[in-house]
């Protein structure tokens, strides 16, 4: 029996008010700060190294089999046909509309990328309940999801795409640079930095150089830590004969050093004091890390006796707990190697095997050094990489070790070789079974499905988050129409031409399944891949009027109001026309 016009809108608005139910969840727990964005983050790389690879293995192994190498291919193909329409798009935007400067990169990278990972998932998995798709057909879906997001994702971390949107960012060095502004991390708290008693070495920051500061203070904005505690000034004690300059500590560091903080704790501002103005004696404070100083202030208070009061979440917060900006302009983040591994957003530099993060040689270099003599030969491997302008390879290399990248590998060579894929599930290859005649490794399928399942609600709940701890603070002239049309364009033009193309597929027996083609229409009708917010914070200074936070946050505003309607429409077109149901 086929379903009436309101039938089909309802089961395609169904999924929607679940997925935006849950997403509201996650933007009031951001926003009443039940979930920290510390937390948030240690949540976001669960996910990304436990749970999302797990999901992917699963759903691989037991769907996808060599049958569907041409399915695989027809999918390969449609996912860089939708990047490239996306980038179209986005330059077309940027060449018609007054699009910022400091933006010009971050667009296309917004265009290039779709969010294809939770909200299809999450999508095909709520229709899989015998109305419209079984479930095993559901769970080939997310299977072929699984596809779309393994390819974005090695575009974006194998070849290093994600570094597109540091592209706005190149001028910050070089303009903090030029200005000599010493950088600023503004609070309500003020310390003096006092020497004991009979040492006249003393650093009065807001005091002493507040006319020197003064000029830079009206063009930075930072990050702010704000209580109510409304006590007497707090000191730090000097050691007698201290005289050297103090590097790269946090106030946590301050605390429980050599230097003794007084617990009576005021609202200050720290500076960054630039030996400039330092006189002999006096203490330099060159590099503080903002989210160690939250920390150490909050450790301070709590020795100290003096209440709290809990924050809501804000951009300034996402930016201090992902920013590399200061480690990136001094020199302790090299951007050409690949970043930690086991975040999703590293901090640092990876460290494979022997290798060190902080080190200056490469990672690939010390792959499995145990003496001297491999050390020489990985040398002489990094020295080839480099003389042969390879060290690509080397970068693509080791971001295959990336969990969520070897689950989806690990999960397509075992389900493209049939005795392999025997091993995990039942298919017609025969191989000797358990004693409760299930196969020798279906133990491990059990174990990834239950952990895979978490990934989807938990992918929704940081979404919300994520848009929760949103900023529109100061919007660029005429910008609002840039991210007008390119909403147009990621949620109107590109899923008709999706609808085209899917059909054109399945017309000339590319696309042989249902599931497929409705798959591959959903997924090109996604906005942009929020994962662009991480990186976007990842590149942001803590001081500056981060215009491209802002410019993002409208952007990802407007495509989310209007995505339940764009989805809700193109889905109840495929169930009517495409699908005749």
């Amino acid at each position: 029996m086929s379903l009436t016009l309101g039938a089909a809108i309802y089961i395609a608005l169904k999924p929607i008010f679940k997925i935006y139910t849950i997403i509201f969840v996650g933007y009031l727990l951001a926003k009443s700060n039940i979930v920290s964005m510390e937390n948030a983050k240690g949540i976001s790389n669960m996910v990304v190294n436990a749970i999302l690879p797990c999901l992917t293995f699963n759903k691989i192994v037991a769907n996808i089999s060599w049958r569907d190498i041409k399915e695989i291919g027809v999918i390969i193909l449609s996912a860089f046909i939708l990047f490239f329409l996306g980038a179209t798009g986005a330059i077309f935007t940027i060449f018609t509309t007054t699009v910022p400067k400091k933006f010009f990169w971050g667009l296309i990278f917004a265009g290039f990328f779709p969010n294809i990972s939770d909200l299809p998932i999450a999508y095909i998995q709520s229709m899989g309940n015998g109305s419209i798709f079984t479930a095993t057909e559901a769970d080939k879906g997310v299977a072929y999801s699984c596809i779309f997001l393994f390819i974005q994702s090695f575009l974006m971390m194998n070849f290093g795409m994600w570094r597109v949107v540091g592209l706005d960012f190149r001028d910050i060095g070089e303009q903090d640079a030029e200005s000599g502004a010493p950088t600023t991390i503004a609070t309500n708290e003020e310390y003096e930095l006092t020497a004991p008693q009979g040492s006249s070495n003393v650093i009065r920051p807001s005091n002493t150089y507040q006319s020197e500061d003064k000029r830079y203070n009206s063009d930075l904005s930072c990050n702010s830590i704000t209580t109510n505690d409304t006590t007497s000034q707090a000191c730090c004690e000097i050691p007698t004969g201290y005289t050297g300059p103090y590097k790269g500590s946090s106030v946590r560091e301050l605390s429980d050093g050599p230097f003794k903080f007084k617990n009576d704790l005021s609202c200050t501002e720290i500076y960054r004091v630039s030996s400039t103005y330092s006189s002999p004696g006096a203490l330099e404070i060159s590099r503080i890390e903002d989210n160690f100083l939250s920390h150490g202030l909050a450790s301070m208070r709590k020795r100290s006796g003096i209440s709290t009061r809990r924050e809501k979440s804000t951009v300034n917060e996402l930016i201090s707990n992902y920013s590399a900006a200061d480690k990136i302009r001094h020199g302790d983040l090299d951007l050409s190697r690949p970043l930690s591994l086991t975040e999703e957003v590293g901090s640092k530099n990876a460290s494979v095997g022997n290798a060190s993060a902080d080190s200056t040689n490469d990672a690939f270099t010390n792959l499995g050094k145990c003496n001297s003599n491999s050390s020489n030969h990985k040398g002489n491997i990094s020295t080839f990489l480099e003389r042969n302008n390879l060290k690509w390879l080397q970068y693509f290399v080791i971001n295959c070790l990336r969990p969520a990248s070897l689950g989806a590998i690990l999960g397509i060579i075992c389900a493209l070789i049939p005795w392999v894929k025997a091993c995990f599930v039942s298919t017609y290859v025969h191989v000797h079974k358990a004693p409760d005649g299930e196969p020798v490794l279906n133990f491990l399928m059990d174990f990834t499905e239950y952990i895979g399942n978490a990934c989807v609600p938990l992918g929704l709940l940081l979404l919300g988050g994520t848009l929760a701890r949103l900023e529109i603070k100061t919007l660029p002239p005429g910008f609002i129409k840039s991210a007008v049309l390119m909403t147009c364009f990621r949620l109107i033009v590109i899923p008709i031409i999706g609808v085209l193309w899917v059909n054109k597929l399945y017309s000339i027996n590319w696309l042989d399944s249902r599931i497929g083609k409705f798959d591959m229409i959903l997924t090109w009708s996604m906005p942009s891949a929020t994962a662009q917010v991480y990186f976007t914070a990842f590149y942001t200074p803590a001081c500056g009027d981060h215009v491209q936070m802002n410019c993002l946050s409208v952007l990802f505003v407007i495509q989310y109001t209007i995505l339940f309607i764009t989805v809700a429409f193109v889905i109840t077109y495929t169930l009517k026309v495409d699908l005749k149901v």
